[in-house]
């Protein structure tokens, strides 16, 4: 336990020192640096993992993939005789790259922290669903330079490559859309409407037997359907961070509400981040909308979180900032790694462990 702690206060004391020192060119180069290192570690060289089976009967033309890119590079990959394991190192390194730079345009200094902390909360998704994080980091670049750079041409590059790497990722697109169309005040009220007519809709179609496509018929199966509380306690913990979104927002609104109308880079993560609400109700029962469409989002409430820091102009609140944003991200790693054991009689770092024995690089550090 004790170690726990002192890696917490060293983490947070990193983080201060990172935002103390935001305007240094080496501060900003290093949060790069040791970002695009610990996702190396983590992730790159894994040689196995709970979908590791069916990315290579995919590879191998064994079973079917719907998503183009895949299917083009597992072919090209397969001609020039390299292995799927080379493939998944390819997609690790277009997220981590994706990641990152989306992390880059909000705070430089936070870099390192965003990328830590999504690294430590979806760590098992993002080398699991290869495909689909490509696309999302791909997605959140596409978006960010249709409305915060206005580079349409750089969006059509992204938004082309994140659909052809996974289709699913299109029930991201409408919020382009949405942000123009729903100002900030009700933008809330909006996400929870438009959940609960989702949600309501896609549950009629079920019990219609309505037929879906391939891919979201499988979903839909008894088996990739989680019991109601299940699915409430999958996504309750990540409730608590869309309401502490909303009254830090609300909170920030009061001082400074003329500077967060006018910051176009503040809107667009505030939005995006209540956009995920959307996916909550359905994400209840179908446990795949919950993970590609809430959980992914984690990266996008961290962005913002980070950035709204710059509005808190007063030092002790800020430092009270961080310090409940810190105990909210040790309430969730206790959430979804520790507390299931007790709930459930489930463990929740088997899969991590797991994870971490296949992995090369960590196994030779660790010797």
């Amino acid at each position: 336990m004790s170690i726990l702690f002192y890696i917490f206060i060293s983490f947070f004391v990193a983080t201060y020192f990172f935002m103390l020192l935001k305007d240094s060119p080496l501060v900003k180069i290093t949060g790069i640096i040791l970002a695009s290192i610990l996702f190396y570690i983590l992730l790159f060289n894994v040689t196995d993992n709970s979908d590791w089976g069916p990315y290579e009967d995919m590879f191998y033309g064994n079973k079917d993939s719907s998503d183009f890119l895949f299917n083009y590079l597992s072919n090209l990959f397969y001609k020039n005789r390299l292995d799927y394991s080379n493939l998944y190192q390819l997609h690790i390194a277009l997220m981590g790259i994706g990641f990152i730079y989306f992390a880059s345009r909000f705070n430089f200094s936070a870099v390192f922290s965003v990328i830590t902390i999504y690294l430590m909360l979806q760590l098992i998704p993002l080398s699991n669903q290869i495909r689909y994080y490509v696309a999302f980091a791909f997605f959140l670049i596409s978006a960010y330079n249709f409305i915060v750079t206005k580079n349409y041409i750089i969006f059509a590059i992204f938004a082309t490559i994140s659909f052809l790497s996974h289709s699913g990722i299109l029930f991201m697109y409408p919020f382009i859309y949405l942000y123009y169309s729903i100002d900030s005040d009700i933008f809330l009220k909006k996400m929870i409407v438009f959940s609960l007519i989702t949600g309501m809709s896609l549950y009629i179609l079920v019990k219609i037997d309505f037929n879906f496509s391939n891919n979201l018929d499988f979903y839909l199966d008894s088996e990739n359907v989680s019991s109601f509380m299940g699915g409430v306690y999958n996504i309750l913990i990540w409730v608590f961070w869309l309401i502490y979104i909303y009254f830090n927002n609300k909170k920030l609104t009061m001082s400074s509400s003329y500077f967060l109308y006018s910051d176009v880079k503040y809107q667009f993560l505030y939005k995006l981040s209540l956009y995920s609400i959307i996916f909550i109700p359905i994400g209840l029962s179908i446990q795949i909308f919950a993970h590609r469409y809430v959980f992914a989002s984690i990266i996008i409430w961290l962005s913002y979180i980070f950035y709204a820091l710059e509005y808190e102009n007063d030092l002790f609140q800020r430092i009270r900032s961080i310090i409940i944003f810190f105990l909210i991200v040790i309430a969730s790693l206790f959430y979804v790694y520790i507390l299931p054991t007790f709930v459930f009689g489930t463990s929740g770092t088997e899969l991590v462990e797991e994870l971490f024995m296949s992995n090369t690089t960590l196994l030779s550090i660790l010797r």
